[in-house]
């Protein structure tokens, strides 16, 4: 695993322009080349034989590759797969057009597909961890019914917060309420992104982005630009992460050519 300098940017650049990924190819057997045997984990608490085990995967990509498209959004209070919305799908789809056809296909991972392939055994409500390996299982069994070789999973997030300028001794007035811009609206938005593999799911690499924003409103419609702002900072992550996405993919093309010449 090694992080991947962005051209003409160095990754602290990346870092602090908001955006940062990293690609993985390393071979299972050559991380296990300094264990004698890998055995099978013989109980719960063998921890030594479920690291081995679980470090005994291969990256097994080739492209060009269906790579699928999971959206995650927050549907009440748990996670889910959702439809990729239009403006996100837009970019998607512009990045794929910019990689070319020797890198495959883009496909969205259905949710109707994936609430047909989800597991019987239901995740513990109270446990955010197992809920989330949860939905990650149902996103492979969804992605490999519809015979994808990779997918790309990701999910977006934007907060947003409100104090007054000097023009909030209006905000007493009822006029100023509705007019006077006395209140500094700010937002952010993070974006994160991973790419694995459907069927053993190798991680090939994580993305993340950031993106923030600001403006005015006045007191009474507030909390509309915080929703309006956080809107727009979640979109302008995206997109940026896409970039990453497609950047990432391109240095995971190149190593993998390499390991296999």
């Amino acid at each position: 695993m090694r992080w991947r300098k962005i051209p003409y940017i160095s990754l602290l650049g990346a870092l602090l322009c908001g955006c940062s990924a990293y690609t993985q190819t390393i071979s299972g057997q050559d991380w296990l080349s300094g264990y004698p045997t890998v055995r099978q984990a013989s109980g719960p608490d063998d921890i030594d034989a479920r690291v081995r085990q679980a470090g005994a995967v291969e990256p097994t990509l080739h492209f060009p590759a269906r790579i699928g498209i999971a959206r995650l959004g927050q549907i009440g209070w748990q996670a889910r797969l959702v439809p990729v919305p239009e403006t996100e799908a837009a970019a998607w789809v512009a990045a794929k057009d910019r990689l070319g056809n020797e890198f495959g296909d883009f496909v969205p991972v259905s949710p109707l597909v994936a609430a047909m392939m989800e597991p019987d055994i239901k995740a513990d409500p109270n446990s955010r961890t197992a809920a989330m390996r949860h939905l990650m299982d149902t996103v492979r069994l969804a992605a490999a019914r519809q015979h994808l070789d990779a997918v790309i999973i990701y999910e977006v997030d934007a907060t947003a917060d409100q104090k007054s300028n000097p023009l909030h001794f209006a905000d007493w007035t009822v006029i100023g309420a509705f007019i006077v811009p006395s209140q500094d609206v700010k937002a952010v938005g993070v974006a994160q992104a991973m790419l694995i593999d459907v069927r053993n799911g190798y991680p090939y690499g994580q993305v993340t982005s950031t993106a923030d924003d600001k403006a005015l409103a006045a007191v009474f419609y507030s909390s509309e630009a915080k929703s309006a702002l956080s809107k727009k900072v979640e979109n302008a992550a995206v997109v940026k992460l896409v970039g990453e996405s497609e950047g990432m993919m391109r240095n995971l093309k190149i190593e993998l050519d390499e390991r296999r010449r």
